[in-house]
């Protein structure tokens, strides 16, 4: 909407009106002509985050809106979840203290309209300045957490946003303590603030905040920044893994498709066991990990899939998007069917890209299948929930552990992702395959574009093969037909072996304490769900044999029989305690593959082109 008054038009010097020009029709005439030049200027959004001392978990977040058109309510929201995590977080149960005034300081009334939408009465307010404070405790790629040392800030979990306001252009500057940084993915202005173009650019690029490293390096003539919370034991080595990742996937895809990238690597707070958790942008990504001491081993395998998984996103996903990626919606699930190529096709690629850049063996390689497989093999959702089902079903689960999820797609998407490649290359004869469908796809879908259908996968998935692949879509993406394995393995000079494996279970978990080996989780539909036992109490004995360590507990487990109850010792509040269980025998299925060791060349080709020798 344009503002302007009449009087602005009342223009008393024009000497060069010919006689008898209706002044109506010049004054039509000045008004086609230069409105462009008196057009009002577009809506613009200044956010400013404070963070008082180090330690605080509290953020304070002021959000001022310039140039308002002249409306008589304003609605502000915070997003349900973040891009990326497919999880409703509701982040504005950690909002509080969210007032509203004009320039001039008076108070604008404020209505909360449903769990995460406010509506402000700002009466032809041009200036309406929002002040609120964030909770910060739960550290996870997709939320807020602020520590003594560092904090990571999610976009969509911190800037309230006006919904039909998302392409107004945006800053955000910060207060943080002496000898704090921030570091995000977004060009920095001289007076230091960060620009987008719009406040889905904003709430991409994830916010690294504390006393912070940052490794700057060049590749391929664009800047490369590596942050993280201290200085890594062996920055070169670090360096040279990130730089390889980067040239591998350029070569793979034809170019890097950013201006500027950045790495963000924060540890886990309160972990001891071996865990990484990461979230792709569009520009970037943040990789929580533990143990600490993993920093300083950047040839660790878990450690290099999960950096190439996040940075193979900058192409699928973040660019190449399916159709209902297209257009955000932030209050609400956003639900598309193609999870399983967005996440599971993106795990492939991260170990096939590994593979290619020479920073996994071979059997790195293998073993990423077998696991897979196995999981398959022991997963009866795999036969009963096909992968674009589970694409869908996620919102139901989230994505915070994956034992939560009926089928997870991230397994199931590698394996076939690794079919299709195979399929591709074996109806070619080796000559194309998922490398020429991700290149097409990226080349006919670009970000611009409206994104990607199944059936526009399915469609040039058929033409680069040479034959028609709607079936094979059909049987192992929309349906829960069992995968031709031994099949397509086959065709790569590969084998597979199923075998099944028994083992006896209580149903608890245990974990090494100075104290003694503690029960911290009981399956309350185990043996041990039904007896005395209770978490916090510490293991003693098995079968009248002393356990001290997990290595005791397996070595005593291993000489027990089926059917036959055992007798346990426990402490509980310094008190023994004996229980009688009847372990619970687990047959499970345990996946070998490995190289036939006498391959055809046509084998051995396909072999190599996909793994290597």
């Amino acid at each position: 909407m344009m503002l302007f008054s009449v009087r602005t038009f009342r223009i008393r010097s024009l000497l060069f009106r010919p006689a008898g020009f209706p002044s109506q029709l010049l004054l039509w005439f000045f008004l086609l002509g230069w409105t462009p030049l008196l057009a009002v200027a577009q809506p613009t959004v200044a956010y400013r985050i404070t963070i008082s001392v180090p330690g605080d978990d509290e953020a304070r977040v002021e959000m001022t809106i310039h140039n308002l058109d002249g409306r008589e309510t304003l609605d502000v929201a915070l997003p349900a979840w973040t891009p990326g995590s497919y999880e409703i977080l509701n982040h504005a149960k950690h909002l509080f203290e969210l007032t509203a005034q004009g320039p001039d300081g008076q108070p604008l009334l404020l209505r909360r309209r449903d769990k995460q939408t406010w509506r402000v009465r700002c009466a032809g307010q041009s200036t309406v300045i929002l002040r609120y404070g964030l909770l910060c405790d739960r550290q996870s790629v997709d939320s807020n957490w602020l520590g003594p040392d560092y904090g990571q800030l999610a976009g969509a979990a911190t800037l309230l946003y006006v919904p039909d306001g998302r392409h107004w252009p945006a800053t955000l500057t910060f207060h943080l303590p002496q000898g704090w940084q921030a570091a995000l993915p977004l060009p920095r202005r001289a007076d230091q603030s960060y620009t987008a173009e719009s406040y889905d650019a904003l709430i991409d690029a994830p916010i690294a905040v504390g006393r912070l490293t940052r490794l700057d390096i060049s590749v391929r003539n664009k800047p490369i920044a590596i942050v993280t919370t201290r200085p890594p034991k062996d920055p070169a080595g670090l360096q040279k893994a990130v730089t390889t990742i980067i040239e591998t996937y350029a070569d793979l895809m034809g170019g890097l498709p950013f201006e500027q990238y950045m790495f963000q690597y924060l540890p886990f707070a309160d972990e001891d066991d071996e865990r990484l958790e990461g979230l792709e942008h569009a520009n970037g990504t943040l990789i929580n990990y533990a143990p600490e001491d993993l920093l300083d081993q950047p040839q660790t395998k878990n450690w290099l899939v999960v950096t190439a998984h996040e940075f193979f996103h900058a192409w699928n996903v973040k660019r190449l998007r399916p159709r209902e990626f297209a257009d955000y919606t932030l209050d609400r699930e956003l639900y598309t069917p193609q999870l399983w190529f967005a996440e599971g096709v993106t795990e492939y690629y991260a170990w096939r890209g590994l593979r290619r850049a020479g920073l996994i063996s071979a059997a790195d390689f293998d073993e990423a299948i077998r696991s897979a497989l196995t999981y398959l093999a022991n997963n009866p959702a795999a036969r009963q929930v096909s992968l674009a089902e589970a694409s869908i079903g996620t919102w139901l689960t989230g994505t915070s552990s994956f034992e939560d999820i009926p089928l997870d797609y991230y397994r199931k998407g590698f394996i076939v992702g690794l079919l299709l490649d195979i399929e591709i290359r074996t109806r070619t004869s080796n000559a194309r395959g998922l490398d020429d469908l991700m290149r097409q796809l990226m080349r006919d879908f670009p970000p611009e574009s409206q994104g990607y259908r199944h059936e526009d996968i399915i469609a040039t998935a058929s033409k680069l093969a040479g034959t028609d692949l709607e079936s094979w879509f059909r049987r192992y993406v929309e349906g829960t037909d069992e995968l031709p394995l031994e099949t397509a393995l086959n065709h790569m000079g590969m084998a597979m072996l199923a075998e099944p494996m028994t083992e006896l279970d209580f149903g608890f978990e245990l974990e090494a304490t100075p104290a003694g080996l503690e029960i911290v989780e009981i399956d309350p539909d185990s043996p041990a769900g039904e007896s005395d036992l209770e978490e916090g109490d510490l293991l003693r004995t098995v079968a009248g044999k002393p356990v001290r360590s997990e290595a005791d507990f397996a070595a005593v487990l291993s000489t027990l029989q089926p059917q036959k109850a055992v007798k346990l010792t426990v402490l509980r509040e310094k008190r023994p305690l004996t229980v009688t269980l009847t372990p619970e025998v687990i047959t499970t299925l345990d996946v070998a593959v490995g190289p036939l060791p006498n391959p055809t060349p046509a084998q051995k080709a396909l072999r190599v082109a996909l793994r290597g020798e």
